[in-house]
């Protein structure tokens, strides 16, 4: 026995069926998109998002301003001169000038594949790296470590020869 017949489920006081319920044979029309998914938000609360973004950058850059001068070195300027410079296909040879309160200070040459370093003293201090790679730009700093990173006194790039095939 069917109970999808109108009689049986009508409401005479209403006029409709009992409790609003559709009849199997009555038909509601195609549904919407909507009625199956709501669109996605995808910049739903972005601002908040960028607010915190925003204030940890801010902390970050007052750290480094208020502590940075307690980390990084003792804040005296050191004049350092770099006298010459010679480059060859695998060295570079150096002679720098440092002054006589100079302390901790290293020279370093560097790229993207290899350092090499050497302690400094104070007056004039001549050296050479080798083992070095043929037609190569490299830096050649004097630098001084302290505290969680290093304080560079003078930098010059350089660029090793040409080797003719």
């Amino acid at each position: 026995m069917r109970n999808d017949v109108p009689t049986k489920n009508y409401d005479a006081a209403r006029g409709a069926t009992k409790n609003d319920a559709a009849t199997k044979n009555e038909f509601g029309g195609n549904p919407t998109p909507k009625e199956f998914q709501s669109v996605p938000d995808n910049y739903g609360n972005t601002h908040g998002a960028a607010k915190a973004v925003m204030a940890v950058l801010a902390a970050s850059l007052v750290a480094v301003l208020l502590f940075g001068g307690a980390l990084g070195g003792t804040g005296t300027d050191i004049t350092v001169n770099i006298s010459s410079t010679t480059v060859s296909f695998y060295e570079i040879s150096y002679t720098i000038e440092l002054p006589a309160d100079a302390s901790g200070l290293t020279v370093a040459v560097y790229n993207s594949l290899t350092r090499q370093e050497r302690a400094l003293s104070p007056g004039i201090n001549s050296g050479t790296f080798k083992g070095l790679g043929a037609d190569r730009t490299y830096t050649l700093e004097v630098v001084k470590k302290a505290g969680f990173g290093e304080t560079v006194y003078a930098s010059k790039k350089l660029h090793t020869m040409k080797k003719e095939a």
